[in-house]
């Protein structure tokens, strides 16, 4: 089986949960410790390398894309430890997020992503 055709059987989210298991090396005993530095400093490359876009006037999308799924990596060792699906947080975020809408906002985001109407 290739591995394209595996991550379609398990869900691309649970291959790379498992991916992530199987790449990571670092002291089990300061896990925590380790993945929140190394997600700040991830994060901080991102930001760098769009600092650079604005400082060189550069295109540095390919850069920064890369640099993202190192963010990923981390965020989503962090969620296994955690126990807690990359799905999972979506969802939360989302719902504390909508939380924060006023009436307005929420009724028109769910006309926009549900195609609702107001019935008038």
């Amino acid at each position: 089986m290739k591995l394209e055709e595996a991550w379609k059987k398990l869900g691309i989210e649970a291959s790379y949960m498992d991916f992530t298991r199987r790449t990571a090396r670092y002291p089990s005993d300061k896990e925590k410790e380790y993945l929140m530095i190394g997600l700040m400093n991830e994060a901080g490359e991102v930001g760098g390398a769009f600092k650079k876009e604005i400082r060189d006037d550069i295109n540095n999308r390919d850069l920064i894309i890369d640099e993202m799924g190192d963010v990923l990596w981390y965020l989503t060792r962090l969620c296994d430890v955690y126990d807690v699906s990359i799905s999972e947080l979506m969802a939360n975020n989302m719902t504390k997020l909508f939380g924060r809408m006023t009436d307005e906002e929420a009724k028109e985001y769910r006309n926009i992503t549900l195609g609702e109407t107001d019935g008038s």
